[in-house]
C-alpha cells in the first residue's frame, strides 16, 4: 500500500509545473539539492520514473502525467480537511482574465462549483482579446489568466486543446461556384492565422465577407447569414449548426489554450488552480 506523503506530492508538482528542479526550488524556498531529493525519494516510493530531461529542462514521462491528476488531488483534499476542521474559510478576491470564447463554454461549470464551496472568494472576470490579456498578465493587472499559448512565453500549469468548427446559419446554403464567404477574426486575433491555413490546405477559394472582433461579433455575423464563421462548439448559437466536415470544406482548426497563474499568489489563487487542475484531470479520465 502507498503512501504518499504530500510534502512530496508538493514539491513533485512544483517541478512538473516550472520544469526545472532550481525553479521549483526557489519557489519553495527550499536547495536544489533537498528538491531533488524529494523527487527521487517519490519515484523510489511508486516505482517509476516521472521525469525524463529534454533541451527544455525535466519533461514528465507517461506516469508522471499520471501521477499530477492524482498529486493534485490529494493536495487539494488534504488542504481542505485541513481548513475544515480548523474552520479557516478561504477569502480574499482573484482577477481573472479570459479569452472570450472561453469564458462562454468550459470554464462555467468549474468557477460555479469553485464558488459554491467559496462563497467568501470574490472573483473578478475579465473577458479581453489574447494579446490583450497576455499585457494585462506581465503588467500583473491578473492573478490567473486564460489564453493562447502563443500570447505567453511562459510554461503553462494547463493546456486545454479545442477545435474551431465551421458555423453557418441553420438555412445557410454553401454555393461550390462562388468563393466560400468567411466571418474572419481581426487579424491581432492569433487564431488568424490558423484561419488561413485551414482554408489553404483545402486549396479552398473565399473571400472575407465580415471581420469580427469579439465572438458576440461572431456569433451575430453568423446568426445574420453573412458567411461562414470558426467557432467553438458550445458557443454555436441559436439557428445555427455547423457545416458537414466533407473534403471540400475547411477542416476545423485546432488552437491551444493554456491556463497561467504568477508566481507570487494568494491562498486563494493557489487553491483555485488546483481546483481548476483537480477537475480538468477529472472530467479527462476515462
Amino acid at each position: 500500500m502507498l503512501d504518499l506523503d504530500s510534502y512530496l506530492l508538493r514539491a513533485f508538482l512544483t517541478v512538473a509545473e516550472i520544469g526545472t528542479v532550481n525553479g521549483a526550488a526557489a519557489k519553495l524556498h527550499r536547495t536544489q539539492a533537498a528538491v531533488s531529493m524529494q523527487i527521487r525519494k517519490l519515484e523510489e516510493l511508486v516505482g517509476v520514473t516521472l521525469f525524463s530531461r529534454s533541451s527544455k529542462g525535466l519533461e514528465l514521462t507517461a506516469h508522471g502525467q499520471i501521477m499530477v491528476a492524482y498529486a493534485r488531488e490529494i493536495v487539494v483534499l488534504s488542504d481542505e480537511v485541513g481548513r475544515r476542521l480548523t474552520g479557516k474559510i478561504l477569502q480574499g478576491r482573484i482577477r481573472l482574465g479570459v479569452v472570450e470564447d472561453f469564458a462562454a463554454s468550459r470554464l462555467i461549470d468549474i468557477l460555479r462549483d469553485f464558488r459554491a464551496q467559496n462563497p467568501k472568494v470574490d472573483i473578478d472576470i475579465i473577458v479581453e482579446p489574447n494579446r490583450r490579456l497576455a499585457e494585462m498578465f506581465e503588467e500583473g493587472k491578473l492573478d490567473l489568466v486564460v489564453c493562447d499559448i502563443t500570447v505567453l512565453n511562459r510554461k503553462p500549469i494547463l493546456i486545454w486543446t479545442e477545435y474551431l468548427t465551421w458555423v453557418v446559419r441553420s438555412d445557410f446554403v454553401v454555393d461550390a461556384s462562388r468563393p466560400l464567404p468567411v466571418i474572419m477574426f481581426d487579424e491581432s486575433c492569433p487564431w488568424n492565422v490558423r484561419t488561413i491555413a485551414a482554408l489553404s490546405q483545402r486549396n479552398i477559394k473565399w473571400k472575407t465577407a465580415c471581420v469580427a472582433s469579439t465572438l458576440v461579433a461572431m456569433a451575430t455575423a453568423v446568426r445574420v447569414g453573412i458567411g461562414v464563421g470558426p467557432m467553438l462548439e458550445a458557443t454555436i448559437p441559436e439557428g445555427c449548426r455547423a457545416l458537414d466536415r466533407a473534403a471540400d470544406l475547411p477542416g476545423a482548426v485546432r488552437i491551444e489554450i493554456g491556463f497561467y497563474a504568477q508566481s507570487e499568489a494568494s491562498e486563494g489563487v493557489r487553491y483555485l488552480v488546483e481546483f481548476v487542475s483537480r477537475h480538468t484531470a477529472m472530467a479527462d479520465r476515462p
